[in-house]
């Protein structure tokens, strides 16, 4: 895919597909790269539970970008303390420049950095 940070990338879900193709589409992104699960290679939000964002983005306003994507039926506890510890790494990084995302097929959380995919693909047009 076009965008994507290297020549191939990892296996991706229906759902993170359509989060890459969509980013492949967006004017404002410069490169995205699907971060690999739990190999040496990975980018992993260590805190009280270890984390590996399905996304790393970065948009053409030099923003970092972290998306984890996940089907309406993994909302629980689990999901929940990701987006605190993403909200926190967000935080301590500095979010003038670096993001974190939760981004479910239709749920609404109603909790800061969780969206639905038609929303998160509306405020990722804009960063």
């Amino acid at each position: 895919m076009s965008k994507s940070l290297y020549q191939t990338e990892g296996k991706m879900d229906g759902l993170e597909y359509k989060m890459a193709l969509a980013m492949t589409n967006m004017d404002n992104i410069r490169w995205w790269h699907r971060n690999p699960e739990r190999n040496k290679f990975s980018f992993c939000l260590n805190g009280f539970r270890n984390h590996y964002p399905d996304f790393i983005v970065r948009t053409t306003s030099g923003k970092i970008i972290l998306i984890e994507t996940k089907g309406d039926q993994l909302e629980n506890a689990e999901s929940r303390e990701k987006i605190r510890l993403g909200r926190a790494w967000q935080d301590a990084a500095g979010k003038q420049a670096y993001r974190y995302y939760m981004v479910f097929q239709n749920k609404d959380l109603q909790m800061e950095g969780a969206y639905r995919f038609d929303e998160f693909l509306t405020l990722l047009r804009e960063l």
